[in-house]
């Protein structure tokens, strides 16, 4: 079983992905005061390793954009995922606006969405990870 980042380390990698991709946003966009990261069992883990590992994850709202500029902002989002080392994992777009990259050299997850109501919303989301880095004995 092989040691990972902490999950400290993975909380500050969820802030840097959210932050490089808002930076390919209109100075205008701003995220909604930060609620916290989220830590969830990774006990059905996809990568077929160990259970007792976590995944660490932020769901933030982007606001100060109008609505009617949403497709085009995603444009800019997917953009700047193409140009900085993610691959496109789902575009639903044109029939929903959602798209989800994982980044090719840390396996971080990013999803940028629209709510029934127009908001935009961003979720990063690491790989499974162990607490503090190193297999539970």
């Amino acid at each position: 079983m092989e040691e990972t980042i902490t999950q400290d380390e993975a909380a500050a990698k969820v802030q840097e992905h959210i932050d490089g991709v808002m930076s390919s946003l209109p100075d205008e966009a701003e995220l909604e005061t930060r609620q916290g990261m989220n830590f969830a069992a990774c006990d059905d883990p996809t990568d077929g390793g160990p259970k007792d590992r976590i995944t660490v994850s932020e769901r933030l709202w982007i606001r100060g954009l109008p609505t009617e500029e949403n497709e085009a902002n995603i444009e800019l989002m997917h953009d700047y995922w193409l140009n900085n080392g993610y691959q496109i994992i789902h575009d639903l777009r044109p029939d929903e606006l959602f798209v989800t990259v994982r980044n090719e050299i840390d396996a971080f997850d990013v999803s940028v969405q629209v709510s029934d109501q127009g908001s935009l919303s961003i979720v990063a989301a690491s790989p499974c990870v162990w607490p503090e880095g190193t297999p539970n004995s």
